[in-house]
């Protein structure tokens, strides 16, 4: 197999995961649900004493030096399943760290690495070098995939059961983005390899 139909084939496997995920957000932002996703996370860190709050900002995510859990202000005011689901997984982040800081803490610097590496495998390029580059940050992506499990498992049991389905899904299609994507860019960078030598 040529370089370049494996870099292609890493792109497809890239592209069919971006629409798998746009029909399943699109789906589960149709399905309401009785309440705004911000205030439920809000109540949830309050009772899981995990001295997180919730703050709007530009992207979802949780910043542990600040114990602040970031919504979007479409999340955080938003009423579907889908809202829900996101909430709930940076919910599900801030219980682990009240549990296991250490873990979070070696999974936050991997991942950084990780953009690092990948960064700097495209630009090197099509070499050996930049391959090595691409494979060691698609690697250290992955490896943070049992993180995104447990945020995930974590935030279902906080949620009422018959969301729970829905939300599952959601978090399933987002988090699967921590295997097609790294195993696209795993291809992406073979083919750079294999069409360099």
């Amino acid at each position: 197999m040529n370089g370049a139909l494996l870099a292609l084939t890493g792109l497809a496997l890239v592209a069919g995961y971006a629409v798998y995920l746009a029909f399943t957000v699109l789906r589960y932002r149709g399905v309401p649900v009785p309440l705004e996703a911000g205030p439920f996370a809000e109540e949830v860190l309050r009772k899981g004493l995990t001295g997180f709050r919730v703050r709007v900002g530009r992207r979802n995510g949780v910043r542990y030096p600040e114990r602040s859990v970031y919504l979007t202000r479409a999340v955080y005011g938003g009423r579907s399943v889908y809202h829900l689901a996101v909430a709930v997984h940076e919910v599900g982040h801030a219980l682990q760290w009240r549990e296991r800081p250490e873990m979070v803490r070696a999974a936050q610097g991997a991942l950084t690495l990780a953009l690092g590496l990948l960064v700097l495998g495209f630009l090197v390029g099509p070499s050996p070098l930049g391959a090595a580059f691409l494979t060691g940050g698609y690697g250290l992506f992955l490896a943070s995939l049992p993180l995104e499990v447990d945020a995930n498992r974590r935030g279902l049991e906080v949620l009422p059961p018959e969301w729970r389905e829905g939300a599952r899904r959601v978090m399933a299609a987002l988090t699967a983005s921590y295997v097609a994507v790294p195993l696209g860019g795993l291809l992406v960078a073979v083919g750079f390899l294999v069409g360099w030598s």
